[in-house]
């Protein structure tokens, strides 16, 4: 049975529902205790508009004892998902941190990005309200961090990490490096078993690079379970298909108008797969000879992660797209100055997706003025005004938008393609949950309102498998015993 919820730290046997990703789709921490063994799954950074909000979040005192946490399980290295694990270390951590290959060398980028950033938030909310807030850790406390790495690359197979704790990864399509975690929990007395999805990808991907989502179908005591998109208005009849086609017309449109298209994106996965859509659209097209921009140190680095984590056909395909002549990659700063500067009809990939920080700033600084250029989301923009994102796609409402306090006109077009996301959408995230061979199924980051929706219906398409598992939804401090 659920217990009630915690106030303290779990002192007995048993799961601990202590991340943001308990009440929210950020911050991913799920803390595990057994026959001695303390581990958690994932130790992510929450991430907010506000950066003072954010700050006391990530600062809060852990409702474990660093110290005495013997692994910790990431299944992809989204900064939700790892974004603490430095600030962990900097606080005592000494044990493993269990990841595979793919994840551990791009966590290093990472991570340092992060520690970059937070260190300039840390500098803002100083300047801001008067006071010292010292970052939530730093450079010096990633690269403590790294050697803490432990890769296991194998998927369907089970290892022993000790007496007690085994585990096996099963194949999960979120991005380059991801998985899905079934913890095997042992002390002769009592045998466990923890299914762990943490983001979900597609059951049938259409990006590249990853294989499909797997349903896992042995058995497990307890299912933990994400529920980013479980709104069941989240679902759409678009394709991929029709994304990438309507990619094409607008491109053509904007450099028949010798206008430039900007590509807002995350640095990993997302603008890869953008990058790798655009070769195969005009890759071998002897007459394309636009220049394309791929514009961010931290995507660069990305990029040549890829060269030495993909294999067979992933090599293969991406070996052809980042020799593809069209390309350019801008890592300097003053590059990149010239290249904002350059007036030459142009596609530009740059980070951040949500345009909250990042070059990309500078590009809508000029290009959003320009009635010709084109501005194209490929993911989630917001859903309020606090998303500079949401206020570009929202051009009707305004008219002009502040970068960096400045007023800009908001005239350049603007689209949005909605399958790009390596998010699972909701009627994966139902066939995914209601074919489990399970006890209890606890849905996690996701709103409230998403968890409940996705709980209704999985309740009734459990129900029609002819299964009978529990479905509980996530909050904060939730314990489940052991």
């Amino acid at each position: 049975m659920v217990s009630a919820i915690a106030k303290r730290k779990l002192k007995t046997d048993g799961i601990l529902f202590c991340g943001e990703n308990a009440n929210d789709v950020t911050g991913s921490c799920t803390y595990i205790r057994f026959a001695g063994k303390q581990i958690l799954l994932e130790c992510g950074l929450y991430q907010d508009n506000s950066y003072l909000e954010s700050y006391k979040i990530n600062s809060k005192k852990f409702k474990f004892n660093p110290e005495e946490i013997d692994y910790v399980f990431v299944e992809h290295v989204h900064i939700d998902h790892i974004g603490l694990l430095p600030r962990l270390v900097s606080e005592g951590f000494a044990g493993r941190i269990i990841m595979t290959k793919a994840s551990a060398v791009i966590a290093k980028h990472l991570l340092l990005n992060c520690a970059f950033i937070l260190e300039d938030e840390a500098r803002v909310l100083s300047k801001r309200y008067g006071r010292e807030y010292k970052p939530i850790y730093t450079e010096e406390d990633v690269y403590n961090t790294l050697p803490l790495f432990k890769v296991y690359d194998e998927y369907n197979s089970i290892k022993e990490l000790d007496d007690i704790v085994s585990f096996q990864w099963f194949k999960n399509s979120h991005c380059v490096g991801a998985a899905q975690l079934q913890l095997i929990l042992n002390d002769g007395l009592k045998r466990k078993k923890i299914l762990y999805s943490s983001d979900i990808g597609a059951l049938n991907t259409k990006n590249h690079y990853v294989e499909n989502t797997e349903i896992p179908q042995s058995f497990n005591d307890i299912t933990i379970m994400e529920s980013t998109y479980g709104l069941n208005t989240r679902t759409s009849k678009k394709t991929r298909e029709f994304d990438v086609e309507h990619l094409r017309v607008a491109i053509n449109t904007v450099l028949e108008r010798q206008g430039t298209v900007v590509l807002p994106a995350f640095s990993f996965s997302r603008s890869q797969e953008l990058l790798t859509v655009l070769y195969l659209l005009y890759g071998k097209d002897e007459n394309f000879t636009t220049e394309i921009v791929v514009d961010s140190m931290l995507t660069c680095d990305v990029c040549d992660d890829y060269d030495d984590v993909l294999d067979g056909k992933f090599a293969e395909l991406w070996y052809e797209v980042r020799n593809w002549k069209n390309v350019s990659y801008i890592r300097e700063k003053t590059d990149s100055q010239a290249c904002v500067s350059d007036t030459t009809p142009k596609i530009c990939i740059s980070s951040s997706g949500f345009c909250t920080n990042g070059r990309i700033l500078s590009y809508l600084d000029k290009y959003l003025r320009d009635i010709n250029s084109m501005i194209i989301f490929s993911g989630y923009t917001g859903n309020d005004d606090s998303y500079l994102s949401y206020r570009i796609k929202n051009g009707k409402s305004h008219k002009t938008i502040n970068i960096n306090k400045k007023p800009v006109p908001n005239r350049a077009d603007c689209i949005s393609m909605t399958t790009f996301s390596s998010h699972a959408n909701f009627n994966d995230l139902l066939e995914y949950g209601s074919n489990l061979n399970t006890n209890k199924l606890v849905l996690v980051h996701g709103s409230t309102e998403a968890k409940n929706c996705l709980k209704e219906h999985l309740k009734e398409k459990i129900s029609k498998n002819d299964k009978t598992y529990k479905v509980v939804v996530s909050e904060r401090d939730l314990t489940i015993p052991l």
